[in-house]
């Protein structure tokens, strides 16, 4: 399948690396279909094995609809999650790949990461069926701090630096 996007140009995807969210993801209705693009390992994460820790979630219709992601055991992890059989349409754990949604504020001249880890997204890997999780553990936060940027000059391109990173609400 051919897919247009705005961040990665004209770029092609074989149907089995497409994912169905049927239900849409909340504030996108309706079925969507994407694809995982991985793009590495995150600066200062904890040593992973080679594999990706970032991905693209790329919607394959529109363009400009494309998720940062991360692998939340990379950078949380005392991360735990019970997840209800029926919110994966009885998928088998083992089959199932949890990501985080990373969210980007700028903020008094810097910027500024937080994870979802309140609502992740789940795959299940085999049947390609995706479902964003709405979680109801107190522990987790939509705005859990991942990194910081602040530039050290005037002028300065921000680097990023690690902010601790802690279990309890943000």
């Amino acid at each position: 399948m051919h897919v247009q996007t705005t961040r990665f140009g004209s770029i092609d995807v074989d149907d089995n690396e497409l994912v169905t969210f049927e239900d849409g993801l909340p504030g996108f209705p309706g079925t969507r279909q994407m694809t995982l693009i991985g793009a590495g390992e995150l600066p200062g994460a904890a040593p992973g094995d080679g594999h990706h820790t970032l991905f693209w979630l790329q919607d394959t219709t529109e363009p400009d609809l494309a998720f940062l992601t991360i692998v939340p055991w990379a950078v949380y992890p005392d991360y735990d999650i019970e997840v209800d059989d029926t919110a994966l349409d009885g998928a088998d754990a083992d089959d199932v790949s949890i990501l985080a949604i990373v969210t980007v504020r700028r903020e008094d001249g810097g910027v500024r990461l937080t994870s979802n880890l309140l609502a992740p997204i789940a795959i299940d890997v085999r049947r390609r069926i995706g479902h964003q999780l709405i979680l109801n553990d107190p522990r987790w936060s939509i705005t859990t701090p991942l990194v910081e940027a602040r530039p050290t000059a005037p002028g300065d391109v921000p680097l990023l630096a690690a902010e601790p990173v802690s279990n309890g609400p943000n």
